[in-house]
Protein backbone atom coordinates (compact mmCIF):
# COMPACT_ATOMS: atom_id res chain seq x y z
CA UNK A 1 0.00 0.00 0.00
CA UNK A 2 2.90 2.34 0.75
CA UNK A 3 4.42 1.66 -2.67
CA UNK A 4 1.12 2.60 -4.31
CA UNK A 5 1.07 5.97 -2.52
CA UNK A 6 4.70 6.68 -3.37
CA UNK A 7 4.19 5.81 -7.03
CA UNK A 8 1.03 7.92 -7.12
CA UNK A 9 2.98 10.97 -5.94
CA UNK A 10 5.88 10.24 -8.30
CA UNK A 11 3.46 10.09 -11.23
CA UNK A 12 1.76 13.27 -10.05
CA UNK A 13 5.13 15.04 -9.85
CA UNK A 14 6.14 13.88 -13.31
CA UNK A 15 2.79 15.03 -14.71
CA UNK A 16 3.18 18.47 -13.14
CA UNK A 17 6.71 18.78 -14.54
CA UNK A 18 5.52 17.72 -18.00
CA UNK A 19 2.68 20.22 -17.82
CA UNK A 20 5.03 23.04 -16.88
CA UNK A 21 7.43 22.16 -19.70
CA UNK A 22 4.50 22.04 -22.12
CA UNK A 23 3.19 25.45 -21.01
CA UNK A 24 6.68 26.94 -21.33
CA UNK A 25 7.08 25.44 -24.80
CA UNK A 26 3.77 26.89 -25.89
CA UNK A 27 4.79 30.26 -24.43
CA UNK A 28 8.08 30.55 -26.33
CA UNK A 29 6.52 29.30 -29.57
CA UNK A 30 7.59 27.05 -32.40
CA UNK A 31 9.58 29.66 -34.28
CA UNK A 32 11.98 30.31 -31.40
CA UNK A 33 12.53 26.60 -30.89
CA UNK A 34 13.03 25.89 -34.60
CA UNK A 35 15.49 28.77 -34.95
CA UNK A 36 17.15 27.72 -31.67
CA UNK A 37 17.22 31.35 -30.52
CA UNK A 38 19.19 31.74 -27.29
CA UNK A 39 19.48 27.98 -26.98
CA UNK A 40 15.71 27.49 -26.82
CA UNK A 41 15.97 23.85 -27.89
CA UNK A 42 18.18 22.99 -24.94
CA UNK A 43 15.89 24.90 -22.58
CA UNK A 44 12.59 23.44 -23.80
CA UNK A 45 13.17 20.20 -25.66
CA UNK A 46 16.00 18.69 -23.62
CA UNK A 47 14.12 18.70 -20.29
CA UNK A 48 11.13 17.06 -21.97
CA UNK A 49 13.37 14.38 -23.43
CA UNK A 50 15.01 13.76 -20.05
CA UNK A 51 11.58 13.55 -18.44
CA UNK A 52 10.53 11.07 -21.11
CA UNK A 53 13.62 8.93 -20.52
CA UNK A 54 13.08 8.95 -16.74
CA UNK A 55 9.41 8.03 -17.11
CA UNK A 56 10.20 5.27 -19.57
CA UNK A 57 12.94 3.89 -17.31
CA UNK A 58 10.59 3.87 -14.30
CA UNK A 59 7.83 2.15 -16.29
CA UNK A 60 10.13 -0.52 -17.73
CA UNK A 61 11.80 -1.14 -14.36
CA UNK A 62 8.44 -1.60 -12.65
CA UNK A 63 7.19 -3.92 -15.38
CA UNK A 64 10.33 -6.06 -15.12
CA UNK A 65 10.22 -6.12 -11.29
CA UNK A 66 6.58 -7.16 -11.11
CA UNK A 67 6.99 -9.60 -13.99
CA UNK A 68 9.85 -11.39 -12.24
CA UNK A 69 7.96 -11.28 -8.94
CA UNK A 70 4.82 -12.82 -10.42
CA UNK A 71 6.59 -15.40 -12.60
CA UNK A 72 9.07 -16.60 -9.99
CA UNK A 73 6.37 -18.12 -7.81
CA UNK A 74 4.54 -19.98 -10.55
CA UNK A 75 6.43 -22.33 -12.89
CA UNK A 76 3.37 -22.84 -15.12
CA UNK A 77 3.14 -19.09 -15.80
CA UNK A 78 6.89 -19.01 -16.41
CA UNK A 79 6.55 -21.77 -19.01
CA UNK A 80 3.67 -19.92 -20.73
CA UNK A 81 5.65 -16.67 -20.77
CA UNK A 82 8.68 -18.48 -22.23
CA UNK A 83 6.56 -19.97 -25.00
CA UNK A 84 5.03 -16.56 -25.81
CA UNK A 85 8.44 -14.88 -25.92
CA UNK A 86 9.81 -17.71 -28.09
CA UNK A 87 6.92 -17.36 -30.54
CA UNK A 88 7.45 -13.59 -30.71
CA UNK A 89 11.16 -14.09 -31.47
CA UNK A 90 10.30 -16.66 -34.16
CA UNK A 91 7.77 -14.29 -35.77
CA UNK A 92 10.32 -11.47 -35.78
CA UNK A 93 12.98 -13.76 -37.24
CA UNK A 94 10.68 -14.93 -40.02
CA UNK A 95 9.70 -11.32 -40.73
CA UNK A 96 13.34 -10.27 -40.95
CA UNK A 97 14.08 -13.18 -43.28
CA UNK A 98 11.26 -12.18 -45.63
CA UNK A 99 12.17 -8.49 -45.62
CA UNK A 100 14.14 -7.58 -48.74
CA UNK A 101 15.77 -4.32 -47.65
CA UNK A 102 13.79 -2.21 -50.07
CA UNK A 103 10.60 -2.07 -48.01
CA UNK A 104 11.15 1.48 -46.81
CA UNK A 105 11.91 3.08 -50.19
CA UNK A 106 8.64 5.00 -49.92
CA UNK A 107 9.67 6.05 -46.41
CA UNK A 108 12.81 7.73 -47.82
CA UNK A 109 10.66 9.80 -50.16
CA UNK A 110 8.18 10.86 -47.47
CA UNK A 111 10.67 11.83 -44.77
CA UNK A 112 13.11 14.67 -45.35
CA UNK A 113 15.14 14.89 -42.16
CA UNK A 114 18.24 16.32 -43.76
CA UNK A 115 20.15 13.24 -42.64
CA UNK A 116 21.59 10.57 -44.86
CA UNK A 117 19.00 8.34 -46.52
CA UNK A 118 18.16 5.04 -44.90
CA UNK A 119 20.64 2.27 -45.37
CA UNK A 120 19.61 -1.13 -46.66
CA UNK A 121 19.86 -2.57 -43.14
CA UNK A 122 17.64 0.12 -41.67
CA UNK A 123 15.15 -0.39 -44.47
CA UNK A 124 15.20 -4.14 -43.81
CA UNK A 125 14.42 -3.59 -40.12
CA UNK A 126 11.53 -1.28 -41.02
CA UNK A 127 10.23 -3.84 -43.50
CA UNK A 128 10.56 -6.60 -40.91
CA UNK A 129 8.58 -4.49 -38.45
CA UNK A 130 5.81 -4.00 -40.99
CA UNK A 131 5.71 -7.72 -41.81
CA UNK A 132 5.67 -8.54 -38.07
CA UNK A 133 2.71 -6.19 -37.65
CA UNK A 134 0.84 -7.95 -40.46
CA UNK A 135 1.55 -11.42 -39.07
CA UNK A 136 0.50 -10.50 -35.54
CA UNK A 137 -2.60 -8.71 -36.85
CA UNK A 138 -3.57 -11.74 -38.93
CA UNK A 139 -3.04 -14.05 -35.94
CA UNK A 140 -5.19 -11.80 -33.73
CA UNK A 141 -8.05 -11.73 -36.24
CA UNK A 142 -7.73 -15.47 -36.86
CA UNK A 143 -7.88 -16.22 -33.12
CA UNK A 144 -11.02 -14.10 -32.72
CA UNK A 145 -12.67 -15.86 -35.68
CA UNK A 146 -11.56 -19.26 -34.37
CA UNK A 147 -12.99 -18.52 -30.91
CA UNK A 148 -16.30 -17.41 -32.43
CA UNK A 149 -16.59 -20.41 -34.75
CA UNK A 150 -15.64 -22.94 -32.08
CA UNK A 151 -18.07 -21.37 -29.60
CA UNK A 152 -20.92 -21.47 -32.10
CA UNK A 153 -20.16 -25.10 -33.03
CA UNK A 154 -20.25 -26.19 -29.38
CA UNK A 155 -23.79 -24.86 -28.94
Amino acid sequence: MVLHKVLKYVVLGLCVMAGLFFIYTMYVGDDAIAANENGMQSVTISPMMILTYVTMFIAVALVVIFLVKNLSGNPEKLKSAGIAIGLAVIIMGVSYAFSNGEDAALFNILVDTGDDPLTSGESKVIGASIITFYIVGFLAVASVVWAGVSKSLKK
